[in-house]
């Protein structure tokens, strides 16, 4: 027999993977466990019988009687447990106050153990867990009827150990499918990212203190897919709302949004400008729809930047083809006059067509909105205002009341 546990063995980092699988850290508070060291207490007659998970440099008590605490801090190297853990066979000790080495465990320094006899707690993998033994205040011969005592005992301890761990493990997956559906069921119904993210991160803070490694492995897995999932839902959600509302083109709002949220913003008065280009339908016909696009992108980056500089609120569009509109809430007649025709001399544009060069300019109509005043009445009455820039030459502005 070797003097002292090999280190090396007990801390070995899967053994001690295997014993936090079963995530006990004290009292199991199981009647069976509890029953067992009380039966070897009383058959042995000994003042101290324990269940012992063997840690580095810790013994941890699923079931104890006469110790009196959870777990306790001793050197694996005058560690009787740390012993038989190391050497995986029994260890009897009848005289620890006179062993070169467990002499020196705090127990034996302290009087309350002087005997000790104990066997390797083996769970259904291989590992060594730790220990059952028994403990006695005096000197003793323990026999080998008394060992055959122990070893029957850590059948049964290990088959509770071992179904506690399975249905600990049921119990965690299922809770690791709740937190699944949940998320999914959150996705499902497009409620929004950040609530989502949340509730998984509170599955992972309620999942992980009892989860073992491969567990672990597997939640972190769950959650990297959950996150992938939630995340492409939310973005086509929100693409699917910029299509809804947004000019594909341009990437101005377009005419349902226009529309829809036009009479909120005129609510409390204001004006629209009614937009539409000069000579476009030749720049389509003669140089292609390419050029025509790249030209209306063009004359909408200008109509925003001019647009929001003056009136941060509005809400500009494209209402079709080479039609623009531009919502204005609040501004007077003065502002919104003086915003079209700075708009008539910045909205031009030079369109290289084969040999020529085409000219395109930016008719206006504007419309004034009262207070209570029908937004559809305020566009149809800007769009009125353009066709009347138009027959006034082309490139102007045109105001009509509604």
């Amino acid at each position: 027999m070797s003097t002292a546990p090999g280190p090396q063995s007990v801390a070995a980092p899967a053994r001690l993977a295997a014993v936090d699988s079963y995530r006990l850290t004290g009292h199991a508070e199981d009647p069976d466990l509890d029953g067992v060291v009380a039966h070897l207490a009383h058959v042995l007659r000994v003042p101290a019988a324990v269940i012992n998970l063997v840690g580095s440099d810790l013994q941890c008590y699923p079931a104890e009687c006469g110790v009196g605490a959870p777990a306790s801090h001793v050197p694996d190297r005058v560690s009787f447990c740390a012993h038989v853990v190391a050497e995986r066979a029994p260890l009897t000790v009848p005289d620890a106050r006179n062993h070169p080495v467990f002499c020196e465990n705090p127990l034996v320094i302290a009087g309350r153990v002087a005997a000790y006899l104990g066997v390797p707690l083996i769970d259904e993998d291989g590992f060594v867990l730790g220990t059952l033994s028994v403990f006695d205040s005096r000197p003793r011969e323990f026999t080998a009827q008394d060992r055959e005592v122990l070893e029957t005992l850590v059948g049964l301890v290990r088959a509770v150990l071992s179904l506690r761990r399975r249905i600990a493990r049921h119990v965690w997956d299922a809770q690791l499918l709740a937190a699944q559906g949940r998320v999914l069921e959150e996705v499902a119904t497009g409620r929004p990212l950040a609530g989502t993210l949340e509730l998984l991160a509170a599955a992972v803070r309620d999942l992980t203190p009892t989860a073992d490694a491969p567990r672990l492995q597997t939640l972190h897995e769950a959650v990297d897919r959950l996150t992938a999932v939630a995340t492409h839902a939310d973005d086509r959600r929100r693409a699917m709302e910029r299509m809804a509302h947004q000019d594909s083109l341009t990437g101005l709002a377009n005419r349902a949004h226009v529309t829809r949220a036009g009479p909120a913003a005129l609510a409390a008065g204001g004006a629209i400008l009614f937009i539409d280009l000069d000579r476009f339908k030749e720049v389509n016909d003669r140089g292609g729809h390419a050029l025509g696009d790249q030209l209306l992108i063009r004359i909408a980056r200008r109509l925003r930047e001019q647009v929001e500089d003056v009136a941060p609120d509005a809400i500009i569009g494209r209402l079709g083809g080479d039609e623009f509109a531009a919502v204005l809430p609040g501004l007077d007649r003065d502002a919104a006059t003086r915003l079209g025709r700075h708009l008539v001399h910045v909205l031009v544009d030079e369109v290289v067509v084969g040999r020529r060069t085409l000219r395109v300019s930016s008719s206006i109509g504007l419309a004034m909105a009262g207070p209570g005043s029908r937004f559809d009445d305020v566009l149809r009455a800007a769009d009125d205002a353009m066709y009347a820039a138009k027959e006034d030459g082309r490139g102007a502005l045109h105001l009509l009341e509604s």
